[in-house]
């Protein structure tokens, strides 16, 4: 009985054994898959809201354009658009950005799920929940990466985190939000992995160049594969985003600082040197096989890519060299030689300036603030000056390097210092900064610390803080440790840049998470091992209360932050992610599928006949010959892509910011003169050395009347304007290309608010005398070439906001913005509050440029007197009527010609081609001059025809006169569409 019993123990302990050794085994596993099951969950919270009748919608501006992307490479799979002709005319542009790995991937899984015959519906569905499972994928680059650092539970650690984080990655990650972006940071993280892999490897095995000569491949084969696959990844994220050659320059600082570190360790560099040829070439040879133009470009891959790849190549395989022919160098040659020179070309850098002449951008005097430091820790730590003049050497030669560079081959120095200025150097254009993700972290003049604090621990709570400690701690093994892996420094390098990225433009925030969050398993990795805790299996495990107390501190630290209800970020993940709407594309939805079901294709306007294919393949080119009827659609850069995939139609601007300046100067101009010959002016805009906004309108003229009968008929025939280019962005179109906002607002005297007058701000006389306010406030009133077509059926009411401080009025910044009606009306209704200058106007209005009609007579004078046509107009869709007028002078003998854009029968539709217009005339024009009227048909032929006759006007009456029998004014008319709310005022002001 005792023997069975014993047996029975013996068994117990064994199961109960083997039961903690495979937990201590796999369960890194479940755990790591709980967590991606909660992302992807997070992430697909908002899915409800992107699909609605049948329709699915995106986020933001560019997904809409990787939604073409994808419905294009689904029909011609499995390449990608190389040049897309339905967008920004009259050229056409190559989508560098787009079109790339990460839209094969997307329409590679769309014909999956739709069985090789995908519907538009698939392709649209595959493509919004795309992001959340990029998204989720990520967890498995950072798991491995903080396994790397800090052991398997650094690496659940650092999924955790990543899971925990709101900010800028969770949002690009989120259904939806079907940008390259979460791409971006899938493929980097995966290129950093594969990177730290193959140096272990490296470091292990010690390849050296001579087995090369020797032909020792089994030697080589684990690092070459290893730095293979690495090249490999590197090559891969920049298919996906061409940018991405960032990477590359990363790995160029990092083996620079690595080979430098070997060398002062007494170790030979030419294994981690051996990594760098090797990624560097097979990186250079992967983006060479997709390369598809000759320019230095860094949006698209180009011979760019290609050269700083075998940049990486060949400086490695030269600090390598370096470091054997520095061991034959006399000592006192290089005390000589080295220092002076490391001096001067710090002093140059720093001093050159102040003499007016810049022999290198500042941010460059890094390279000796790293040298530097490097220097005198070797010497401090080996006391060797052979080994600490080394640094100042490769930094001196680097600085050499960039200098020559910029004497001799100029083109490919800007493009460099022009590109780290925007991704790392803390520098964005102004222009670049109208752009919402691409601002800096700090904005001018604030306070640098306190703002950058405050939005990091938004983003981050408490993780940042620990990651920076993480990395300082890191560092220390440099000089200070047994512990130094090449790979510590390759993640300090990449944490360093990623941190500055975030800082230049607040989009990069997508890249710091994944080494925010390694870091931080590091880090929880670290104390494990400093307080001593043993696996699960061995004997002698034996967990001291105080261990149980400082994991639970570390881990509190880190997590408790991020979760409610103790969470110091901006918002969780789960009501981050849940408020994520497709936002102001649900506004314009209306106008878009009116364009595109009552304006003709593309290629098909006036008597045309062409086709334009959407879906068709067009090869490179710098300037697509459109043909005749087609025609463009002007609005600002931001609503390109909505223009081009919801309408199908061809935008003149477009979110890569092409004819970004045209939009603006256009939107800008001063008159319908301007404003027209700029759009004609288009077409040929490259005969000229100087920007079309800066030619006088002689000068304009002068280049259309140079074009060639295809440039001449490639015209601009809409316009479409909505609230907020009127409102908020009007400050981002006034930069592009001057004057600045500040240009169109006046401080007035004599404002009216509440039967009392005030010195408030107002929008200004150039403001209201831009294309953009008449158009959208003023319906085109007066103009020649313009009618309004169609307006969505949904309103924002403009006003001006002052606040009321016993009983005196001070002005605010809120001055002309648009507000949903029933927030305006709460406006009303709280009495601290006055509002000004307000009317309601349709959120979105569409404008058709035509020839219009000419009408001609002769009036009864003696002497020069105005005359003018009205007509009544009915907008369909917010069922209200307006009064377009046109006021013209006759010459001495009376005859005078009034040009019409509105016709007062609606006969042509898209078949004809021509527009069916939702804005229609309720009768005849009525002529007037003094007394005198007559009543005029126009038929829509004579207006949107260039060729028509004029319309013939005879007055044979009185002037008519309003219902109650007074003759009414055409200044006084008053819109029945609600547009001059009823505003409450409070009691006057004393």
């Amino acid at each position: 009985m005792s023997t069975s019993t014993g047996e029975e123990t013996e068994t117990e302990d064994a199961t109960s054994g083997s039961l903690l050794e495979a937990f201590e085994r796999w369960y890194h596993v479940p755990s790591v898959g709980l967590i991606m099951l909660f992302m992807l969950w997070v992430r697909l919270q908002p899915l409800d809201k992107f699909t609605r009748n049948g329709q699915v919608f995106f986020a933001g501006n560019d997904a809409w354009y990787h939604y073409r992307q994808v419905s294009w490479t689904v029909r011609n799979w499995p390449w990608t658009m190389p040049y897309d002709v339905y967008t920004q005319y009259p050229t056409g542009t190559r989508a560098d950005q787009f079109g790339t790995l990460f839209d094969q991937i997307v329409a590679t899984g769309a014909l999956i799920v739709g069985l090789g015959d995908p519907s538009q519906q698939t392709i649209g569905m595959t493509l919004l929940v795309a992001p959340a499972v990029f998204g989720t994928l990520v967890a498995v680059p950072t798991y491995f990466i903080g396994k790397r650092l800090g052991g398997r539970s650094g690496g659940v650690a650092a999924a955790l985190v990543l899971a925990l984080l709101p900010g800028v990655f969770l949002r690009r990650s989120t259904a939806g939000f079907s940008d390259h972006h979460v791409a971006e940071v899938l493929f980097q993280a995966f290129g950093v992995l594969a990177v730290m892999v193959a140096l272990r490897s490296a470091e292990r095995e010690k390849p050296v160049f001579e087995l090369l000569l020797d032909r020792d491949w089994a030697a080589l084969r684990g690092p070459t594969k290893w730095a293979a696959l690495a090249g490999l990844a590197v090559g891969l994220y920049m298919w996906v985003w061409p940018p991405a050659v960032v990477i590359v320059g990363i790995l160029g600082v990092f083996y620079t600082i690595a080979l430098v570190v070997e060398y002062q360790a007494g170790r030979s560099p030419d294994h981690l040197a051996y990594t760098g040829v090797v990624i560097g070439l097979v990186s250079a040879v992967l983006v060479l096989l997709s390369i598809d133009q000759f320019t230095l470009g860094v949006t698209s891959l180009s011979p760019l890519q290609v050269g700083i790849s075998l940049g990486l190549a060949a400086g490695s395989a030269f600090i390598a060299y370096l470091a054997r022919v520095w061991n034959g160098l006399e000592v006192q040659t290089l005390r000589a030689v080295v220092l002076p020179l490391s001096a001067a070309l710090f002093l140059a850098l720093v001093l050159a300036p102040l003499f007016g002449f810049t022999f290198l951008p500042y941010p460059f005097a890094i390279v000796f603030l790293i040298a530097g430091p490097l220097a005198f820790g070797s010497y401090y730590v080996h006391d060797d000056e052979r080994r600490a003049h080394f640094p100042l050497a490769v930094g001196s030669l680097l600085v050499l390097g960039l200098a020559g560079a910029r004497f001799l081959v100029p083109p490919v120095y800007n493009r460099l210092v022009s590109s780290l200025k925007q991704t790392v150097a803390l520098s964005v254009s102004d222009n670049i900064l109208t752009i919402g993700e691409a601002q800096s972290v700090v904005g001018a003049g604030e306070p640098f610390f306190q703002t950058a604090t405050e939005f990091f621990g938004s983003q981050y709570g408490l993780s940042y803080i620990l990651a920076l400690v993480a990395l300082v701690w890191l560092l220390s093994y440099l000089y200070l440790g047994e512990e130094y892996r090449a790979e510590h420094l390759l993640v300090a390098v990449w944490t360093v840049f990623a941190f500055l990225m975030a800082l230049t433009q607040v989009r990069f925030n997508y890249y710091l998470v994944v080494p925010i969050a390694a870091l931080n398993g590091w880090f929880l990795g670290r104390i494990v091992s400093f307080i001593g805790i043993k696996n699960i299996t061995d004997e002698t495990f034996d967990i001291e209360p105080y261990q149980v107390i400082a994991i639970i501190s570390v881990l509190m630290l880190v997590l408790v932050p991020l979760v409610p209800p103790a969470n110091m970020t901006s918002t969780t993940v789960d009501a981050q992610a849940s408020d994520l709407s497709p936002g102001s594309v649900l506004i314009w939805n209306e106008s878009t599928e009116w364009m595109q079901q009552n304006t003709p294709q593309p290629g098909q306007y006036g008597d045309a006949e062409n086709e334009l294919g959407y879906y068709d393949r067009y090869p490179n080119q710098d300037d697509f010959e459109y043909p005749e009827g087609a025609y463009g659609v002007m609005s600002w850069w931001d609503y390109g892509h909505w223009i081009t995939t919801k309408s199908e139609r061809v935008p003149v601007a477009n979110p890569f910011q092409g004819n970004a300046e045209i939009a603006s100067a256009y939107l800008q101009a001063q008159d319908e003169t301007r404003a027209n010959l700029l759009l004609e002016a288009l077409p040929n805009s490259d005969d000229t050395d100087q920007r079309l906004y800066n030619l006088s309108n002689d000068e304009l003229r002068s280049l259309i009347d140079e074009q060639t009968e295809q440039e001449a008929s490639e015209d601009t025939q809409y316009v479409v304007i909505d609230y907020q280019m009127a409102g908020g962005k009007f400050g981002a179109i006034a930069t592009w290309t001057g004057p600045g906002p500040g240009s169109y607002y006046d401080q007035r005297s004599n404002v009216t608010v509440g039967g009392e007058q005030a010195a408030l701000p107002t929008r200004s006389e150039s403001y209201e005398n831009t294309m953009l306010s008449r158009l959208y406030f003023d319906d085109a009133g007066g103009m020649e070439h313009y009618r309004l077509v169609h307006e969505a059926s949904n309103q924002r009411v403009f006003t001006s906001i002052a606040l009321n401080e016993s009983g005196t009025l001070q002005p605010t910044q809120f001055v002309n913005q648009p507000l949903p009606v029933q927030q305006f009306f709460q406006y009303q209704l709280r009495p601290q509050y006055e509002t000004y200058n307000t009317q309601a106007e349709s959120t979105v209005k569409t404008y058709e440029r035509v020839p219009g009609a000419t009408l001609s007579g002769q009036a009864d004078v003696s002497s020069p007197t105005n005359v003018t046509a009205r007509v009544e107009l009915t907008s369909d869709t917010l069922n209200r009527t307006f009064n377009y007028t046109q006021t013209v002078q006759t010459d001495g003998d009376g005859n005078f010609d009034i040009t019409v854009p509105y016709a007062t029968n609606d006969e042509l539709g898209p078949e004809d081609g021509a527009t069916d217009v939702a804005v229609e005339a309720t009768g005849d024009y009525e002529v007037t001059y003094g007394n005198e009227s007559a009543r005029v048909s126009v038929p829509e032929t004579a207006v949107v025809s260039e060729d028509s006759s004029s319309i013939e006007v005879t007055f044979d009456g009185n002037a008519s006169t309003s219902s109650d029998g007074s003759e009414e004014s055409t200044d006084e008319q008053v819109r029945t569409d609600g547009a001059l709310l009823p505003v409450r005022h409070h009691a006057p002001l004393a």
